[in-house]
């Protein structure tokens, strides 16, 4: 529904933010409107954390890569998030362009994966923080973003779950 709504990529960069705040509460994770350009905030990219940078995009042409190869030549390190259908094509653009240099990751790889290891993979430690990751990405949706219909509506049955504990 994302997809064909067009805002698959502010859901994505917002998604990511939510589980890097998630996992690193101590850490100030920036939260920028998904239309802010990374030019016009002079950032690196979409999210920076010590000295990796991490570009969330639906559609991974060239130009991010090439925005790769800055943030290398700034001796930083780079991820790039994509969706996991645009992930084979994304690590062979990154190989053609930049061999070796850049991780290309899934978004729902990146996102789960972390999850999971933040709930030392218990079913019930999972519910809960699924269901904190949704309520962090609703704040920083409203937070940031004019068009509240990018929230997520909680499911009933993960909020009873949750609150019943």
């Amino acid at each position: 529904m994302a997809k064909e709504t067009g805002k698959e990529g502010p859901i994505a960069q917002h998604l990511v933010g939510a589980k890097l705040q998630k996992r690193y509460p101590g850490l100030k994770i920036s939260n920028e409107s998904y239309s802010t350009a990374d030019d016009q905030l002079h950032r690196h990219g979409d999210y920076c954390l010590g000295d990796t940078v991490f570009h969330v995009t639906v559609a991974p042409m060239p130009p991010v890569f090439e925005k790769c190869r800055v943030n290398l030549e700034d001796g930083l390190r780079a991820y790039v998030l994509v969706p996991d259908r645009s992930l084979a094509a994304a690590r062979q653009t990154s190989e053609l362009l930049i061999p070796g240099a850049v991780a290309v990751e899934s978004i729902e790889s990146f996102v789960s994966q972390n999850i999971e290891e933040i709930s030392f993979f218990e079913r019930d430690k999972l519910s809960t923080d699924f269901y904190e990751l949704l309520e962090i990405y609703n704040s920083r949706v409203n937070e940031s973003e004019l068009d509240k219909s990018m929230l997520i509506e909680i499911p009933k049955n993960l909020s009873r779950r949750v609150n019943r504990k």
